[in-house]
């Protein structure tokens, strides 16, 4: 029975990765790359699987921030609000867009499974995973509980997508970098 899912949620994951906008995860690479310094914002499990991208950008030298971490400083002109919502209408992301919006210069990022949201009407640029999600349309059906595919998404799209992306514009070849821990 596992090895039946597994092939299943595998499949899930390749058809909606299948068609992913490469053009926009090199826009996403030279806007990373470009800012000051990036801001991450999710909600719910994707802000799990943010997190983890996020990290990898830290070991990539980039200097980012969480927010909602207690370290987490005002975001200015120049840097990056990079925010992942499934619908594109997470209330906390839309307001925190807005405010970007107000303070000027900052450039949006979205990850999101649908085509179009409030989010990706004022992002930058917009990476879509098709996904079923209530009130989202997508071409994948999935026999996972609501958002799964998205959350899977999330990290292959960013963690395999978008970070070897950046690696490969840094000119790395491996995943570390030189600001990986070294308290382990």
């Amino acid at each position: 029975m596992v090895k039946e899912y597994a092939d299943v949620i595998l499949n899930e994951i390749d058809l909606a990765l299948e068609n992913l906008d490469y053009d926009a995860i090199w826009k996403m690479v030279a806007e990373i790359h470009g800012a000051n310094r990036i801001f991450f914002h999710s909600v719910g499990r994707p802000y799990i699987n943010m997190k983890n991208f996020a990290m990898y950008l830290k070991h990539f030298g980039y200097r980012h921030h969480i927010i909602g971490d207690a370290t987490c400083p005002a975001i200015k002109p120049g840097d990056v609000l990079f925010i992942v919502s499934g619908t594109g209408e997470t209330e906390t992301s839309i307001r925190m867009a807005q405010k970007c919006k107000e303070i000027g210069d900052i450039k949006i990022l979205l990850a999101t499974a649908a085509e179009k949201s409030t989010l990706g009407d004022m992002a930058d640029v917009v990476l879509r995973f098709d996904c079923p999600l209530p009130g989202v349309e997508s071409s994948v059906d999935s026999v996972q509980p609501i958002g799964s595919l998205f959350d899977q998404c999330v990290i292959y799209g960013l963690d395999w997508a978008l970070r070897i992306a950046c690696q490969k514009h840094l000119g790395r070849r491996n995943g570390a970098g030189p600001m990986h821990s070294n308290l382990e």
